[in-house]
């Protein structure tokens, strides 16, 4: 049996994007929910229980966070972009109190998952893991990389040893089959086609926030109708999008609105208290499907069996801390 402590574990709730709803100027969580997610300890948790029982003895550390997963948010809608923009900028309310973005790890980016805290642990817990040195100007990539780290999972040990040396895990060599990229011959004309498309999703993109109408002018256009939709087992109102649609709802039908057709919808539809621009077949274009293969790309993937992989490094040590 191992002889190494035991790591502890933490059940935190869990919410997705699509589940925060809006009523007048405030974000909301679903009070009822009951999903959530393990965590493992680590120097951001040992922290926050600190700073949570200096304040509120009987509080537990799991009622002050909630984990929000994005993996539905749709980055080709710039609605749902800028809603999710604003749950970072002004936070989420649960249970009666305002929950804030909090520190994010590199694990947490790749799995679209961001934490909240409720706002008034969150001074407390950076001046504890900063040790109070907030930097007046910084790169913002470079200090959420910092402070990720405090994320990583983390046990205590039962004394501190004056020395400790951790190396690297490495080994001279390693034989096993791999595959490689490798530049192959080119397919000038697809890539052609790829260029080409890339140009015109950029000039796209940028049209339809320099051309897009105005809300008087969508007030003024015929609105379509809404239905209602079985959305993640409960029901909700939709645009009703049998003729017209909206930028997103032709995109789902591999079609974009033409740049000059942007600032001239036919309809609109009232959604979420907004309104939207829709527009007819007309005004649409198809959307070219571009192959992609080796040859429009100019690599190819080469197996090599028993490759020889010399001075491998698989980590490069470990931490401790006080």
């Amino acid at each position: 049996m191992s002889s190494n402590p035991t790591r502890n574990q933490y059940q935190i709730k869990l919410f997705h994007f699509n589940e925060i709803t809006h009523a007048g100027d405030q974000l909301f969580a679903p009070p009822s929910n009951t999903r959530t997610i393990t965590v493992s300890d680590s120097i951001y948790l040992d922290q926050l229980k600190r700073v949570v029982a200096e304040r509120d003895p009987s509080t537990d550390v799991t009622e002050v966070i909630f984990m929000l997963k994005a993996d539905q948010v749709d980055e080709d809608d710039p609605f749902q972009l800028a809603l999710f923009e604003r749950m970072l900028r002004e936070g989420i309310y649960y249970n009666g109190g305002k929950y804030v973005r909090s520190i994010k790890s590199p694990a947490m980016g790749r799995t679209q998952r961001t934490e909240f805290i409720q706002e008034k642990y969150v001074a407390d817990l950076y001046r504890h893991i900063t040790l109070g040195k907030m930097p007046p100007l910084t790169n913002i990539h470079k200090w959420e990389a910092a402070l990720g780290v405090s994320r990583s999972a983390a046990q205590p040990v039962p004394y501190v040893p004056r020395i400790v040396v951790i190396p690297d895990y490495e080994k001279d060599t390693i034989i096993e089959d791999v595959w490689k990229v490798e530049k192959c011959a080119e397919n000038l004309e697809q890539q052609k086609l790829i260029f080409d498309e890339k140009t015109k999703q950029r000039e796209y993109f940028k049209a339809k926030k320099e051309l897009k109408p105005s809300k008087e002018h969508l007030h003024k256009l015929e609105r379509i109708p809404n239905k209602t939709i079985s959305w993640n087992g409960r029901t909700k109102s939709a645009p009703d999008q049998n003729e017209y649609k909206t930028f997103n709802g032709w995109n789902k039908h591999n079609r974009r609105v033409k740049l000059e057709a942007i600032p001239f919808p036919t309809r609109s539809v009232m959604y979420n208290d907004e309104l939207y621009p829709c527009y007819s077949i007309e005004q649409t274009e198809e959307i070219p499907i571009i192959v992609i293969n080796e040859e429009s790309i100019g690599f190819k993937r080469v197996e090599y069996p028993s490759y020889k992989n010399k001075n491998v490094q698989f980590f490069d040590g470990q931490g401790l801390m006080n």
